[in-house]
């Protein structure tokens, strides 16, 4: 018999895609405009390009099982101990091993809300207590978080776009005997990290992706970054080979194409504020201020802004509803400048 536990699961809900909108509004789907994924918008560089090709001559073969160069080059990328890494199948898979070694039935788990819905699957999953406590904005208190054995910590938060100040995240790696997660899925895009603490606070641990930054969604490389106990626990329950051997290939190289991807990232980062100033101007919108590649906008009234986006091919992310927001709200990945462009021609269209 299946689990009682699992009827009380939400699946998680990824969105739509092209081929969802061509097939229901008759969309070429190449003509279809993804901003609902936080994807990146630009190609992986020319060498991951070239390296992925060159990889696919060796997948009758399987990569080792500990991924010793790819482990090496975020090592050097983070300037962190190669000993305090784990990699997993995307920064999701990651999660759920650190769930699976730390989580007993019924211990407590706190995630500030609203933020990226997996937390609570992955805690409901080990039958630990949640506690969902509600910062509007996402402005975290740490004094207004009580000890756990869990902590979900997102910065830049998903799907509010900003980022926790280090002095809050000390206060609750102080205040906490249990461990912090402090996601950085998008970290590269805000420049900000708590790595550094990892050196002082044993209990915290950094979870970050080659999905967002590197423009490797279709890859699924994750990893954490922790203590020696968590990570050894985590090797101990990692499913062997779970990153294919393309994957760490590419994944390498694009840690040797920083360069390209930081030219990227400020091009994402300049259209990101055209976009949130050009929002603004409209009246039926609330944008809220975001450091990462996504902006999240409140609607003013009751206008289904995605499903208007849906049927002139553009996939825009519908959160409303989401735990800890308020109203109707969307999320919008920035796109490329033409991709913008045309998101704004939309909005022109439909303002009320």
């Amino acid at each position: 018999m299946i689990r009682n536990l699992i009827n009380l699961i939400n699946q998680y809900d990824a969105g739509k895609f092209p081929a969802d909108i061509s097939k229901k509004y008759k969309i070429r789907e190449s003509d279809v405009i993804q901003l609902g994924s936080n994807e990146n918008p630009y190609p992986p560089s020319k060498k991951v390009r070239n390296v992925y090709f060159d990889s696919l001559i060796k997948i009758n073969r399987y990569p080792h099982p500990y991924y010793p160069e790819l482990k090496e080059s975020i090592s050097s990328y983070l300037n962190v101990d190669k000993e305090l890494i784990a990699v997993g199948n995307g920064a999701g898979d990651i999660l759920r091993y650190i769930c699976d070694v730390i989580l007993e039935p019924m211990d407590s788990v706190i995630i500030p809300v609203p933020s990226f819905t997996l937390y609570a699957i992955f805690a409901m999953m080990r039958d630990a207590s949640i506690n969902f406590l509600k910062f509007p904005g996402y402005e975290i208190k740490s004094e207004e978080i009580p000890d756990s054995k869990l902590i979900f910590l997102c910065s830049p938060n998903n799907p509010t776009g900003n980022t926790i100040p280090q002095k809050e995240v000390k206060e609750i790696l102080k205040n906490t005997s249990g461990y912090v997660v402090m996601d950085e899925a998008y970290a590269e895009f805000a420049d900000k990290t708590c790595l550094k603490l990892i050196e002082k606070f044993d209990n915290l641990i950094v979870v970050r992706s080659f999905s967002k930054f590197f423009a490797l969604a279709g890859l699924r490389i994750g990893y954490a970054v922790g203590n020696s106990e968590v990570i050894e626990a985590i090797e101990k329950v990692r499913l062997p080979f779970c990153i294919t051997s393309v994957a760490e290939r590419v994944a390498i190289a694009a840690l040797d194409s920083i360069d390209y991807y930081m030219e990227i990232r400020d091009e994402i980062t300049e259209e990101r504020e055209k976009l949130t100033k050009n929002l603004g101007k409209l009246k039926f919108l609330e944008v809220c201020p975001s450091e990462s590649n996504f902006i999240l906008v409140k609607v003013r009234g009751e206008m289904n802004i995605t499903q208007k986006f849906e049927e002139r091919g553009i996939i825009l992310r519908n959160v409303t509803g989401l735990i800890g927001l308020d109203g109707p709200h969307f999320r919008i990945t920035v796109g490329t400048v033409e991709e913008n462009e045309r998101l704004l021609e939309v909005f022109k269209e439909i303002e009320i």
